[in-house]
């Protein structure tokens, strides 16, 4: 999905525009578009993607990435899915390591 259009959900939706699976991309999208202030996606806050409205601590650019523009891995041997890249490769990491 890199580079392609996606439609942005944030309040309703008002921007279809070229946003990618990186997060310093959507994070500056949300900053510019948004008025989410820099470095404050990590604040805790509700996502306000539509129809989401969860409430978290963490990184909201990040949660868009993962669960709204669909950015998982799968592993190559066991299939299962991985909604962000450090946990898969821990994992792999770890069975490697056995």
């Amino acid at each position: 999905m890199n580079g392609t259009s996606s439609f942005c959900g944030w309040d309703g939706g008002s921007y279809f525009l070229a946003l990618t699976v990186d997060k310093s991309e959507v994070a500056q999208h949300l900053q510019l578009h948004h008025g989410v202030k820099p470095g404050g996606d990590k604040d805790r806050t509700s996502c306000r993607w539509e129809g989401c409205g969860k409430k978290m601590k963490e990184s909201i650019s990040r949660h868009i990435v993962v669960v709204h523009l669909d950015n998982k891995t799968e592993c190559g041997s066991c299939g299962k899915t991985f909604a962000r890249l450090d946990l898969y490769q821990l994992v792999s990491l770890r069975r490697t390591a056995i």
